[in-house]
């Protein structure tokens, strides 16, 4: 079972533009986007309780580009993500309770994923590099072995009216990839074959993302249209 907590601070860097995706039990994307993180202050809140009573309202600083600080500073720029409840009660470090509103279940808790992996330590101790992509997402049940993780691919801009080629990837827990069948996309069309691939016609800028039942949906991909 795998908890957003850690034991230790991040190690001091500059600030590195990450992703941050943040995704809900029912697949309601709240957040996909790239920032940049460096050393960041987060507030734990004495109404946090997934890790049990003893949490206290206080600040500390996470020093240099951290999972955590990355989602606390999503945070303060996209409303979708507050309000953002953090645990300090646990003897191991700082722990993710709720994000937006959606609280872990007493069965589950908010999942950590790390460029596609499930993170085999704590919020505060990933240590993000430039084009790091983290994945926040909300298991019902800690029973149940993590769904498979949707990753779609595509072209970011071509002529209008074209027909576009993308191409599905699932990853698992451990981080390995192959492609998906069956998998649809916002925009309608035909869902994905054998190879993960699937054709849709673009005629204005468009955002994309791919689902399929009992998987994490997919990032969004934008495709924009030439001038």
């Amino acid at each position: 079972m795998l908890f957003a907590f850690s034991a230790a601070p991040a190690s001091a860097a500059s600030k590195v533009p990450s992703t941050v995706r943040v995704v809900t039990t029912s697949g309601k994307i709240l957040v996909d986007k790239k920032l940049k993180t460096g050393t960041t202050k987060v507030k734990s809140s004495s109404k946090a309780g997934c890790f049990g009573p003893g949490s206290s309202n206080a600040s500390k600083s996470l020093t240099g580009p951290t999972a955590l600080g990355l989602l606390s500073r999503a945070s303060e720029v996209a409303t979708a993500l507050r309000p953002l409840s953090i645990t300090n009660a646990s003897d191991f470090g700082l722990g993710v309770c709720g994000i937006g509103g959606f609280d872990a279940a007493p069965t589950g808790f908010w999942l950590l994923k790390v460029n596609h992996a499930d993170s085999s330590v704590g919020a505060e101790e990933v240590v993000l590099r430039k084009n790091d992509v983290t994945l926040w997402y909300q298991v019902a049940d800690y029973n149940q072995p993590s769904p498979d993780e949707l990753y779609l691919k595509g072209r970011s801009r071509v002529k209008k009216g074209a027909k576009v080629k993308l191409r599905v990837l699932g990853y698992n827990a451990k981080g390995k990839k192959k492609p998906v069948e069956g998998a649809g996309l916002s925009v309608g069309g035909s869902p994905t074959n054998a190879k993960g691939y699937t054709k849709v016609k673009v005629r204005k800028k468009t955002r994309i993302v791919a689902r399929k039942a009992d998987t994490i949906p997919s990032n969004r991909v934008l495709i924009k249209i030439k001038k």
